[in-house]
């Protein structure tokens, strides 16, 4: 059997619903999202105090919460400066405790928001004491509210993501749609939060829909994955799924990097996924044109996905954006994402395009013959070593 043919076999029993780990999580991803804006609307007046306190907004967290955080940080920046100018910086944990680049220590005014599926990541749970330790008030997102990270927090808002085994997905959608939330991007009220359960739901059930992008990342030498704004949060989180569960070098940056050095070692054997979920901007429009001009003179393979209209001959990794789901006036959230001078982003859409791109990971994984249910070193070496307490 040729490799074409042996990857179309493989992928033709690939339901929307399993039979994978992975693909039975991604299933329950949306009613996680459900539970998790449940908890935040329980939450609101809380949350919104410990917001509105807050001199900075300093998100800590590693591997795919941190992606979450970078995703979310333009839209969290936005909501700080509504009212009056508030910092939000984003750091890798280890940052908090090990020194920042830029030298930026934690201080008693800041709001950490600490971000961990388990709320057992060393890195983290170091982290948050840290900031305790600097007199910082601690906002803990995390699925486990009996955590060692949860016993540092202020504040805890539980995501119902439960345990994964296939890979980071579903805690992937309920810190994003909890970081959102809190930014007040987001509505928690139930009509609206049952029909973005549901927009998820239908994603879900459209597997087809992520096999054209997921056959073409499977039969790459590399990926670029790249992206602005909150299109870049996305890219890391997507190329880390690729390391994960396709084995397939992924490197995330934004576009400009990426034109400027990187390029010159793209080649057919490539793909380059780009990631689009800002509001429309005519100059970025005809910047990522001029992208998709310049891949097809090298003969680089181009997924599109997010809010932007597809290429001539680029491929389509369709995302829409559920209607109805910005945050109703009588709600009172702790901040209102607006852009001055232009339109908000719409926060559901990354959600959608999160999905998209985890449901295209795991083709991916599947098309190349390497998915497993597990980690082969994260879990056996990494996480060992932590739990033996090994530096």
């Amino acid at each position: 059997m040729t490799g074409a043919r042996a990857a179309a076999g493989r992928l033709a029993g690939l339901g929307p619903a399993g039979p994978d780990e992975m693909g039975r999580e991604l299933a329950e991803g949306p009613a996680a999202v459900e539970g998790t804006l449940a908890e935040a609307r329980r939450l609101a007046p809380d949350l919104a105090a410990a917001w509105e306190a807050a001199g900075r907004i300093v998100l800590l967290g590693t591997g795919a919460s941190l992606a979450m955080s970078r995703a979310a940080e333009p839209v969290l920046r936005v909501a700080a400066a509504r009212d009056r100018a508030r910092p939000v910086l984003v750091r890798e944990s280890s940052h908090a405790v090990l020194g920042a680049p830029d030298g930026e220590e934690l201080r008693p005014d800041d709001l950490a928001i600490a971000v961990s599926q388990s709320g057992a990541s060393p890195e983290t749970v170091a982290a948050a004491h840290a900031a305790r330790s600097a007199g910082a008030r601690i906002l803990a997102v995390t699925a486990d509210g009996s955590s060692a990270l949860a016993s540092t927090a202020d504040l805890v808002l539980v995501t119902p993501s439960g345990h994964e085994e296939g890979a980071a997905t579903k805690s992937e959608l309920t810190a994003l749609a909890a970081l959102l939330a809190l930014a007040g991007a987001l509505p928690t009220h139930p009509a609206a939060v049952a029909g973005l359960r549901g927009a998820l739901e239908a994603l879900v059930a459209d597997t087809g829909g992520a096999l054209p992008a997921g056959g073409v990342l499977g039969r790459a030498r590399r990926a670029w994955i790249v992206g602005f704004g909150t299109g870049l949060g996305l890219a890391i989180a997507t190329a880390t799924l690729l390391h994960e569960k396709a084995l397939l070098a992924a490197i995330a940056t934004t576009p400009s990097e990426f034109r400027h050095g990187p390029i010159e070692v793209a080649t057919s054997d490539d793909v380059v996924v780009l990631v689009e979920t800002d509001a429309p901007d005519p100059r970025r429009d005809a910047y990522l044109g001029r992208l998709a001009a310049e891949l097809g003179q090298i003969g680089t393979p181009l997924v599109v996905t997010g809010a932007m209209d597809v290429p001539p001959m680029a491929i389509a990794l369709p995302a829409p954006a559920p209607t109805a789901t910005r945050p109703r006036s009588g709600v009172p959230p702790p901040g209102r994402a607006g852009v001055a001078g232009g339109p908000a982003p719409d926060a559901a859409i990354l959600l959608t395009t999160l999905l998209r791109l985890q449901q295209a990971a795991r083709v991916a994984a599947h098309a190349r013959g390497t998915y497993r249910d597990g980690f082969r070193i994260l879990r056996d070496i990494v996480l060992a070593a932590d739990l033996a307490g090994a530096p």
